[in-house]
């Protein structure tokens, strides 16, 4: 596992790192609403934030991107179930998005994302590493800025632990400056 993780780092390094002229970079931050899909128990979305770096690499001019992100994420749920109460876990993510512009003021994005555990509120548990799939639109505005909601859906168990197991679930909502 340790491995996969050091190349899915260098992949993306190595992606950030071959700059040309026609791509673009940008930040990009906002609102995590996340929650996790329990089997047998109730728990209750938490808010947090996420903020990141991001870079669009043309494959076709004008229409289609692989985008790149790494950002931080504050992902999390409250529960009453076995006395869990508030769980905090937090991740450096790496999405890797194909995004598509359906015409120049909106697009689409979807691919996989790799949280890697940053902390997870003295909870022993959790997974160091949480694949997930992302979905995402953004209204481009001038100027560079976009207005950003993206669904991200965990594909692994969030946590190693039979009682508490269930994927995370996280919508985004945000904004991004391009430059």
């Amino acid at each position: 596992m340790r491995s996969l993780k050091i190349l899915l780092l260098s992949a993306f390094l190595m992606l950030v790192s071959n700059t040309v002229s026609a791509q673009k970079f940008g930040i990009r931050a906002g609102v995590n609403f996340s929650d996790i899909n329990a089997d047998g128990w109730d728990s209750d979305a938490k808010t947090g934030l996420y903020v990141g770096v991001y870079k669009e690499i043309p494959l076709v001019k004008g229409l289609l991107f692989i985008q790149p992100e790494v950002q931080y994420s504050q992902e999390g749920f409250s529960t009453d179930y076995e006395n869990f109460g508030d769980v905090k876990v937090d991740y450096l993510t790496v999405p890797i998005l194909a995004k598509v512009y359906v015409v120049k003021l909106l697009s689409f994005e979807t691919g996989p994302q790799f949280g890697f555990l940053v902390n997870d509120n003295d909870f022993s548990d959790a997974n160091s590493f949480v694949p997930s799939w992302a979905f995402g639109t953004s209204l481009n505005l001038p100027l560079g800025l976009s207005i950003n909601a993206r669904y991200v859906s965990g594909l692994d168990d969030t946590f190693d632990n039979p009682t508490l197991s269930g994927k995370n679930q996280v919508f985004q909502l945000g904004a991004a400056f391009q430059f």
